[in-house]
């Protein structure tokens, strides 16, 4: 009896669905025959995880220093403050731009102007989508407000994915190399299903960030936009809650339960999103980890090509 030598695809192997393949042995007791056998092969052992990849793994957070604890904070209070202030003052700040609102409603390109707005804030770091929702639902009426929005939305979204996806697929695959929660999130979007997709645009990871990645790893754009407009409900939130701020809405009992219902309908739908991702990110970090250690085994660092995944296959 021999000893032969079967390929078989390494599991959790990163990146996922690569022609990466290992040997191993279907050793038997006896080795005696005159077969061709090589003798003096011999198995690697899989690298170690790095301290970062074992603090993941366990998730042990790393020591950040007074610099970065202060700058934290310091962005943390800056945006409570920017939301506090929002609350405070919206009914004093839409009065303001009332003048601006009604000259935008009276003109026949107005709803070009928050398009084009929503177009260019939709590449990151530049944020403000609720803010210009809500100034949107001020100015019209709500039906149109959404459309406006959702057109603003989907343009600015396609706009990114084409763009990170053509001039930043290198530099997103080094990323993947360099920072595991980049890493990890890109995983988990390569290798889940349609539903990973559509709840991580429901969940509160900003939607913007969340383009780069489906662009960079290589989700299919017709999955990417089927996600981006069967997740436009949540745009509704901020465009009702200027809608109601306008003096021809009645501020009655009625139209408060409705806005705290959305409110709330929407604030629910994002943590409890946020939630399922992040269960599903912490139960792919074992394969994630272990994929890396297999790479590196191989004498790899980066993924070893760009993957065009038409539809991911579930996880």
């Amino acid at each position: 009896m021999s000893t032969t030598l079967a390929p078989q695809p390494v599991h959790g192997s990163y990146p996922p669905n690569s022609d990466t393949f290992i040997s191993t042995f279907n050793a038997t007791s006896n080795l005696k025959n005159n077969h061709a056998v090589d003798h003096g092969r011999d198995i690697s052992r899989t690298p170690s995880p790095t301290p970062e990849e074992y603090n993941l793994l366990h998730g042990i957070k790393p020591v950040r220093t007074t610099k970065q604890k202060i700058t934290t904070y310091a962005i943390v209070a800056v945006l409570a403050g920017l939301g506090i202030t929002l609350a405070l003052e919206t009914k004093n700040i839409v009065h303001a731009l009332k003048p601006a609102t009604d000259w935008l409603h009276d003109q026949t390109f107005g709803p070009l102007i928050p398009i084009a707005i929503l177009i260019i804030i939709s590449f990151p770091p530049l944020f403000g989508h609720e803010l210009v929702a809500m100034m949107v639902g001020v100015t019209w009426d709500l039906p149109t407000a959404f459309v406006i929005v959702a057109i603003g939305t989907v343009l600015g979204e396609v706009a990114n994915f084409f763009t990170f996806k053509y001039a930043c697929s290198a530099r997103g695959a080094k990323l993947e190399v360099k920072n595991l929660d980049y890493g990890l999130l890109a995983y988990v979007v390569r290798n889940g299903s349609f539903w990973v997709i559509l709840i991580i645009r429901y969940s509160a990871i900003p939607p913007h960030f969340a383009t780069t990645v489906f662009s960079t790893v290589g989700i299919a754009f017709w999955i990417f936009l089927a996600a981006a407009i069967l997740s436009l409900p949540k745009q509704l939130v901020p465009v009702y809650i200027g809608y109601v701020m306008q003096p021809s809405v009645k501020d009655d009992g009625t139209s408060k339960i409705v806005e705290y219902v959305v409110l709330g309908l929407g604030v629910v739908t994002t943590i409890a999103a946020y939630a399922w991702i992040t269960r599903k990110i912490k139960a792919a970090t074992p394969d994630f980890i272990y994929g890396r250690r297999k790479v590196r085994q191989d004498g790899g660092e980066a993924p070893s090509h760009y993957i065009d995944v038409s539809f991911p296959a579930e996880a």
